[in-house]
């Protein structure tokens, strides 16, 4: 006696990991802080088009590559206003010695 058990179970292919988002995470990683996380950001951007578009893995690696590459933009711009503000005291701190010296 043989039973039927019809047809075979389906089995689900993993889905391909998104080049661009690896690229992305690994910018993200070895630019915090630097400019590279601009390129990051942008390549973040493009990955989680194309993983939406393509049904790709890697939507974590996309994000995460996003969020530290506003971070790294977050601190470059809190270190540039802290160089412009610590310069522009420096440079009015001269100014003010300059004419101290040269008033007398």
């Amino acid at each position: 006696m043989t039973q039927e058990y019809g047809p075979g179970a389906q089995v689900n292919m993993p889905r391909e990991m998104n080049g661009l988002a690896i690229g992305a995470f690994v910018l993200s990683i070895v630019g915090l802080c630097s400019p590279l996380g601009i390129l990051a950001l942008i390549l973040g951007y493009v990955a989680k088009s194309q993983i939406k578009s393509r049904n790709n893995s890697g939507s974590g690696l996309a994000t995460t590559a996003i969020i530290l590459g506003w971070l790294s933009i977050i601190v470059i711009l809190a270190f540039v206003v802290a160089l412009a503000v610590g310069g522009w005291d420096t440079w009015s701190d001269r100014m003010e010695d300059y004419k101290n010296d040269y008033d007398n």
